[in-house]
C-alpha cells in the first residue's frame, strides 16, 4: 500500500505516531495547566472571600470619623508657622549651648548660700519680729500725731 505521493505506508505511520505523541503531550500539558489554574482560582476565591468579609465588617462611620480627624490634623499642621518653629528651635539650641558654658561649681555654691539663707530665715523668731514691727508701727503713729499737732499750730 502506498500513499498518493508514492511513499510506503510505514513511513507515514511513523510520522503519525510522532504527531500523536506530541498531541498527547500537549493534551497532558493542557490538563496540568487547567488543574493549576483551577487550584489558583480556588485560592483566589478564598482570599477574595476573606477580603469581602473584612470589608463587610468595616464600620464606615468609624472610617469617616478617622478621615475627618486626619483632615482636621492636616489643617492644623498647615496653620503651623514653620519659620517661627525654626526660630524657636534655634533659640532653644542657643540656650542649651549657654547652659553648657555655666560654671557648675559657682552654681552649686550659690545654691548652698541660698540654703543657708533659708535656714537662717527659718531660725528667726517670728514673734519677736512681729513685736518689733508693732513697736515701729506705734512709733510711726506717735510721729504722725506729733506732725498733725505741729500742723495745727501753724495753721495748715
Amino acid at each position: 500500500m502506498t500513499d498518493p505521493q508514492g511513499r510506503p505506508a510505514q513511513r507515514v505511520s511513523g510520522w503519525v505516531k510522532v504527531q500523536t505523541l506530541l498531541l498527547a503531550s500537549v493534551l497532558v500539558l493542557l490538563a496540568i495547566l487547567v488543574l493549576v489554574v483551577g487550584m489558583t482560582a480556588r485560592r483566589m476565591e478564598k482570599g477574595l472571600d476573606l477580603v469581602q468579609a473584612d470589608l463587610e465588617s468595616l464600620e464606615m462611620d468609624k472610617v469617616n470619623t478617622a478621615i475627618a480627624s486626619l483632615s482636621e490634623a492636616a489643617d492644623r499642621l498647615a496653620d503651623v508657622d514653620i519659620s517661627r518653629l525654626n526660630d524657636t528651635a534655634k533659640s532653644l539650641k542657643a540656650a542649651a549651648e549657654s547652659l553648657a558654658d555655666v560654671d557648675i561649681q559657682s552654681m552649686n555654691e550659690a545654691i548652698v548660700s541660698l540654703k543657708d539663707a533659708a535656714d537662717t530665715l527659718k531660725g528667726l523668731d517670728i514673734q519677736s519680729l512681729n513685736g518689733v514691727i508693732q513697736s515701729i508701727d506705734r512709733a510711726v503713729q506717735g510721729l504722725e500725731n506729733a506732725v498733725n499737732a505741729l500742723k495745727s499750730l501753724f495753721g495748715h
